[in-house]
Protein backbone atom coordinates (compact mmCIF):
# COMPACT_ATOMS: atom_id res chain seq x y z
CA UNK A 1 0.00 0.00 0.00
CA UNK A 2 1.51 3.58 -0.86
CA UNK A 3 1.36 6.54 0.89
CA UNK A 4 -2.27 7.66 -0.60
CA UNK A 5 -3.80 4.55 0.74
CA UNK A 6 -2.42 4.81 4.10
CA UNK A 7 -3.45 8.07 4.38
CA UNK A 8 -7.30 7.13 3.01
CA UNK A 9 -7.14 3.85 5.90
CA UNK A 10 -6.32 6.47 8.51
CA UNK A 11 -8.86 9.19 7.47
CA UNK A 12 -11.95 6.46 7.07
CA UNK A 13 -11.01 4.87 10.57
CA UNK A 14 -11.38 8.04 12.13
CA UNK A 15 -14.73 8.92 10.15
CA UNK A 16 -16.25 5.72 11.51
CA UNK A 17 -15.42 5.66 14.64
CA UNK A 18 -16.73 9.63 14.32
CA UNK A 19 -20.51 8.19 13.15
CA UNK A 20 -20.35 5.76 15.60
CA UNK A 21 -19.95 8.22 18.57
CA UNK A 22 -22.89 10.51 16.56
CA UNK A 23 -25.32 7.64 16.56
CA UNK A 24 -25.01 6.77 20.07
CA UNK A 25 -25.55 10.48 20.95
CA UNK A 26 -28.61 10.53 18.63
CA UNK A 27 -29.72 7.31 20.59
CA UNK A 28 -29.34 8.50 24.03
CA UNK A 29 -31.26 12.31 23.07
CA UNK A 30 -34.09 11.14 26.01
CA UNK A 31 -31.63 9.72 28.35
CA UNK A 32 -31.78 11.74 32.02
CA UNK A 33 -28.58 13.10 32.17
CA UNK A 34 -26.71 11.81 29.35
CA UNK A 35 -23.48 13.72 28.11
CA UNK A 36 -22.52 14.05 24.49
CA UNK A 37 -19.60 12.76 23.19
CA UNK A 38 -17.16 13.96 20.23
CA UNK A 39 -13.84 12.75 19.09
CA UNK A 40 -10.54 14.91 18.53
CA UNK A 41 -8.38 14.73 15.44
CA UNK A 42 -4.86 15.58 15.02
CA UNK A 43 -2.53 15.92 12.17
CA UNK A 44 0.89 14.06 11.93
CA UNK A 45 3.51 15.72 9.75
CA UNK A 46 6.21 13.63 8.53
CA UNK A 47 9.43 14.70 6.55
CA UNK A 48 10.09 12.47 3.34
CA UNK A 49 13.93 12.02 1.89
CA UNK A 50 15.22 13.27 -1.53
CA UNK A 51 13.05 16.48 -1.59
CA UNK A 52 9.26 14.90 -1.62
CA UNK A 53 6.80 16.82 0.29
CA UNK A 54 5.98 16.04 3.24
CA UNK A 55 3.66 13.42 4.34
CA UNK A 56 0.01 14.70 6.87
CA UNK A 57 -1.99 12.07 7.95
CA UNK A 58 -4.83 12.65 10.26
CA UNK A 59 -5.98 10.58 13.32
CA UNK A 60 -8.45 10.51 15.82
CA UNK A 61 -6.66 10.67 18.51
CA UNK A 62 -9.37 10.61 21.97
CA UNK A 63 -12.70 11.02 22.82
CA UNK A 64 -14.31 14.06 25.06
CA UNK A 65 -17.18 14.54 26.87
CA UNK A 66 -19.52 17.70 26.61
CA UNK A 67 -20.19 18.36 30.21
CA UNK A 68 -22.74 21.68 29.65
CA UNK A 69 -25.72 21.35 31.14
CA UNK A 70 -29.59 19.40 30.10
CA UNK A 71 -32.88 21.16 30.70
CA UNK A 72 -34.39 20.35 34.28
CA UNK A 73 -37.90 19.26 33.93
CA UNK A 74 -40.13 19.14 36.82
CA UNK A 75 -41.83 15.52 37.67
CA UNK A 76 -43.98 14.52 40.90
CA UNK A 77 -41.78 12.02 42.21
CA UNK A 78 -40.33 13.55 45.43
CA UNK A 79 -36.93 11.13 44.95
CA UNK A 80 -36.66 12.63 41.41
CA UNK A 81 -33.52 14.83 41.52
CA UNK A 82 -31.64 17.06 39.35
CA UNK A 83 -27.84 18.77 39.84
CA UNK A 84 -27.46 22.41 38.50
CA UNK A 85 -23.81 23.18 37.92
CA UNK A 86 -20.94 20.78 38.23
CA UNK A 87 -20.98 17.84 40.03
CA UNK A 88 -22.09 14.09 39.42
CA UNK A 89 -23.95 11.88 42.09
CA UNK A 90 -21.93 8.82 43.19
CA UNK A 91 -23.20 5.24 42.42
CA UNK A 92 -21.81 2.09 43.68
CA UNK A 93 -21.82 -0.83 41.17
CA UNK A 94 -19.96 -4.12 41.65
CA UNK A 95 -16.99 -2.54 39.11
CA UNK A 96 -16.90 0.46 41.96
CA UNK A 97 -17.89 3.84 42.67
CA UNK A 98 -18.99 5.63 39.24
CA UNK A 99 -20.70 8.69 38.52
CA UNK A 100 -23.56 9.86 37.02
CA UNK A 101 -25.88 12.59 36.15
CA UNK A 102 -28.99 10.68 35.73
CA UNK A 103 -31.39 11.55 39.18
CA UNK A 104 -34.47 9.37 38.47
CA UNK A 105 -33.81 7.53 41.43
CA UNK A 106 -35.83 4.89 43.59
CA UNK A 107 -35.79 2.21 46.18
CA UNK A 108 -34.85 -1.48 45.99
CA UNK A 109 -36.39 -4.16 48.73
CA UNK A 110 -33.91 -2.87 51.42
CA UNK A 111 -35.14 0.15 51.34
CA UNK A 112 -31.90 2.03 50.14
CA UNK A 113 -32.00 4.95 47.44
CA UNK A 114 -30.81 3.21 43.95
CA UNK A 115 -30.26 5.01 40.68
CA UNK A 116 -32.23 3.68 37.33
CA UNK A 117 -29.76 1.14 36.71
CA UNK A 118 -30.01 -0.31 40.06
CA UNK A 119 -26.94 1.14 41.63
CA UNK A 120 -26.82 2.41 45.57
CA UNK A 121 -26.72 5.91 45.35
CA UNK A 122 -24.06 6.85 48.01
CA UNK A 123 -24.18 9.57 50.42
CA UNK A 124 -21.33 11.97 51.38
CA UNK A 125 -19.20 9.57 53.58
CA UNK A 126 -19.60 6.91 50.78
CA UNK A 127 -22.26 5.22 52.52
CA UNK A 128 -25.62 3.83 51.07
CA UNK A 129 -29.16 5.78 51.75
CA UNK A 130 -31.63 4.11 53.57
CA UNK A 131 -35.24 5.38 53.45
CA UNK A 132 -37.42 4.25 56.84
CA UNK A 133 -40.12 1.60 55.87
CA UNK A 134 -43.54 3.70 55.57
CA UNK A 135 -41.73 7.13 55.23
CA UNK A 136 -43.53 10.22 54.05
CA UNK A 137 -43.02 13.95 52.93
CA UNK A 138 -39.57 13.22 51.97
CA UNK A 139 -37.73 16.27 51.27
CA UNK A 140 -33.83 16.82 49.33
CA UNK A 141 -32.50 20.36 50.68
CA UNK A 142 -30.56 22.23 47.71
CA UNK A 143 -27.20 21.05 49.21
CA UNK A 144 -28.27 17.54 49.17
CA UNK A 145 -29.05 16.90 52.30
CA UNK A 146 -32.72 14.45 52.66
CA UNK A 147 -35.00 14.16 55.72
CA UNK A 148 -37.65 12.38 56.45
CA UNK A 149 -40.50 14.56 58.47
CA UNK A 150 -37.96 16.32 61.09
CA UNK A 151 -34.91 14.08 60.70
CA UNK A 152 -31.55 14.14 58.41
CA UNK A 153 -31.15 10.78 57.14
CA UNK A 154 -28.24 11.00 55.01
CA UNK A 155 -27.29 13.75 52.58
CA UNK A 156 -26.26 12.86 48.73
CA UNK A 157 -22.54 12.46 47.72
CA UNK A 158 -21.78 14.96 45.07
CA UNK A 159 -18.31 14.88 43.77
CA UNK A 160 -16.35 16.58 40.65
CA UNK A 161 -13.72 15.33 38.35
CA UNK A 162 -11.11 16.67 36.22
CA UNK A 163 -13.28 16.01 33.06
CA UNK A 164 -9.81 14.84 31.28
CA UNK A 165 -9.60 11.70 32.98
CA UNK A 166 -13.21 10.65 32.51
CA UNK A 167 -14.22 7.63 30.99
CA UNK A 168 -17.76 6.23 29.92
CA UNK A 169 -18.47 3.19 32.07
CA UNK A 170 -21.99 2.09 30.49
CA UNK A 171 -25.26 2.35 31.89
CA UNK A 172 -25.14 6.15 31.89
CA UNK A 173 -22.38 5.88 34.32
CA UNK A 174 -18.20 7.26 34.05
CA UNK A 175 -15.22 6.08 35.93
CA UNK A 176 -12.40 8.63 37.01
CA UNK A 177 -8.75 7.78 36.49
CA UNK A 178 -7.73 10.85 38.86
CA UNK A 179 -10.15 10.43 41.62
CA UNK A 180 -12.75 12.66 42.51
CA UNK A 181 -13.77 15.68 45.65
CA UNK A 182 -16.92 16.74 47.08
CA UNK A 183 -18.87 19.17 44.85
CA UNK A 184 -18.51 22.92 46.14
CA UNK A 185 -21.29 24.70 44.27
CA UNK A 186 -23.93 22.38 42.83
CA UNK A 187 -27.12 22.78 43.78
CA UNK A 188 -29.58 19.65 43.82
CA UNK A 189 -32.99 20.48 42.86
CA UNK A 190 -35.96 17.97 44.31
CA UNK A 191 -38.97 16.86 41.70
CA UNK A 192 -36.80 17.67 38.74
CA UNK A 193 -34.82 15.48 36.36
CA UNK A 194 -31.97 16.61 33.80
CA UNK A 195 -32.68 15.57 30.41
CA UNK A 196 -29.65 15.06 28.05
CA UNK A 197 -27.71 17.61 26.49
CA UNK A 198 -27.63 16.32 22.95
CA UNK A 199 -28.90 18.87 20.48
CA UNK A 200 -30.91 16.93 17.69
CA UNK A 201 -30.38 19.11 15.07
CA UNK A 202 -26.68 19.38 15.70
CA UNK A 203 -26.38 16.13 15.81
CA UNK A 204 -28.19 15.16 12.84
CA UNK A 205 -26.23 17.96 11.01
CA UNK A 206 -22.94 16.29 11.83
CA UNK A 207 -23.90 12.85 10.66
CA UNK A 208 -24.83 14.18 7.48
CA UNK A 209 -21.52 15.86 7.23
CA UNK A 210 -19.51 12.73 8.33
CA UNK A 211 -20.96 10.77 6.04
CA UNK A 212 -20.74 12.59 3.24
CA UNK A 213 -16.84 12.91 3.97
CA UNK A 214 -16.51 8.88 4.82
CA UNK A 215 -18.07 8.64 1.28
CA UNK A 216 -16.09 11.41 -0.52
CA UNK A 217 -12.95 9.21 0.87
CA UNK A 218 -14.15 6.06 -0.22
CA UNK A 219 -14.52 7.34 -3.42
CA UNK A 220 -10.99 8.54 -3.08
CA UNK A 221 -9.63 5.11 -1.77
CA UNK A 222 -11.70 3.43 -4.80
CA UNK A 223 -9.77 5.72 -7.34
CA UNK A 224 -6.19 5.28 -6.01
CA UNK A 225 -6.93 1.56 -6.02
CA UNK A 226 -8.30 1.35 -9.88
CA UNK A 227 -4.85 3.19 -10.45
CA UNK A 228 -2.92 1.07 -8.63
CA UNK A 229 -4.39 -2.01 -10.86
CA UNK A 230 -4.21 -0.13 -14.12
CA UNK A 231 -0.32 0.74 -13.22
CA UNK A 232 0.20 -3.12 -12.49
CA UNK A 233 -1.78 -3.85 -15.93
CA UNK A 234 0.38 -1.48 -17.94
CA UNK A 235 3.32 -2.56 -16.22
CA UNK A 236 2.70 -6.39 -17.27
CA UNK A 237 2.21 -5.67 -20.74
CA UNK A 238 5.03 -4.05 -21.30
CA UNK A 239 7.30 -6.63 -20.50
Amino acid sequence: MDNAGYIGLARQSGLMRELNTVANNIANINTNGYRREANMFAEHIKALQNGDPSLSVATMTRRYVDLSAGDISNTNNPLDVAIEGNGFFLVETPQGERLTRDGAFSLNAQGELVSSSGARVLDESGGAIVIPPGSNNISITSDGAITVGDQVIGKLGIVVTDPAFLVRAGQNQFQTENGHQPASDARVHQFSLEGSNVSAVEELARLIEVQRTYEAGKNFSDNDGERITRTIRALAQSR
